[in-house]
């Protein structure tokens, strides 16, 4: 049995040494000189480089003189071929940098499907942490940062909008959004009408020349965006929109066969455990320990 084990350990020690890595580099948001030393290293190092927009990332290897290494454009409804091609590339002991546009790949960005086969392939998969558009806003907003949830971008249709901001109107944590200045103010409209007049935050161009923060309540937001706009000065660049959580909902008291009921419910639906704690405890006055007893039981 022990040998066994030891031989398990020496097969999998020898596929992976075999095979390169793949390195999800986080890069500058938009100063360039926000680059870590790391990912300098580690781009310079890479046999190849897939990135969302090239032309961007060509800015960054031409900024730390980053000989110009084997580059690809990549997303994630690529054609099939090309992600095959990377994955052959890894197995064959290729070391591959992925980079988005700005910011952490795989966040609103493509990238996941080449994480998820590398996963599946045992391909050594390794994260150089970095800038985040979303936690830069969030920890500049000055709305709590102790708990949150990062909701990237809506869809464009009003009612899917309105569907989706129904779910959120009564999570008591801070939400993230992304979206393009040329929609924010519909967002915030819808937002408004749901929500009600939160406190938000509108953080743009971040790190940038023009970086701006206007922080108040939804009104005076889209207030202060009209009048920029009449005077001939609409928000431009990458926009993110931080919402203060529901801090009006009280949470509901509850006895262990109400909450074993429901979260067996959420756990069939697919939830895994986390999010079905979330669920719940935004809900009912229960600590997670608690509700940790109830889900074992239940496991």
């Amino acid at each position: 049995m022990i040998q066994i084990k030891k031989d398990n350990k020496k097969s999998l020690k020898n596929m992976t040494e075999n095979s390169g890595k793949l390195f999800i580099c986080s890069t500058p948001i938009g100063n360039l000189g926000d680059a870590s030393f790391r990912l300098i290293e580690t781009l310079k190092n890479s046999d190849l480089i897939i990135a969302e927009d090239t032309r961007t990332t060509l800015k960054l290897l031409a900024r730390y003189d980053i000989k110009r290494q084997e580059l690809q454009s990549y997303h994630d409804n690529s054609a099939l071929q090309k992600a095959e091609d990377i994955i052959e590339k890894l197995k064959n002991g290729k070391n591959v940098a992925i980079v988005s546009e700005s910011g952490t790949p795989l966040v609103s960005d493509p990238g996941y499907k080449i994480v998820k086969r590398c996963i599946d392939e045992k391909i050594p998969v390794t994260v150089i942490p970095g800038p985040s558009a979303a936690v830069s806003a969030l920890v500049a907003s000055g709305l709590p940062v102790d708990r949150f949830i990062f909701i990237g971008f809506l869809p464009r249709q009003n009612q899917k909008i309105k569907n989706e901001l129904e779910k959120l109107k009564n999570l008591p944590f801070t939400l993230i959004f992304y979206e393009s200045p040329n929609r924010l103010l519909k967002l915030m409209d819808i937002t408004l009408k749901i929500f009600g007049n939160r406190n938000a935050c509108i953080a743009r161009e971040m790190t940038k020349i023009y970086e701006e923060y206007l922080r108040g309540r939804i009104i005076w937001l889209l207030d202060e965006i009209k009048k920029k706009e009449n005077a001939g000065k609409p928000l431009k660049g990458e926009i993110v929109f931080v919402v203060e959580g529901n801090t009006e909902v009280k949470s509901k008291d509850y006895n262990t066969d109400e909450i074993r009921t429901l979260l067996c419910g959420l756990l069939k639906k697919g939830l895994d455990r986390k999010e079905a704690f979330r669920e719940i405890m935004a809900e009912y006055n229960i600590d997670r320990k608690t509700l940790y007893n109830i889900y074992i039981t239940i496991k």
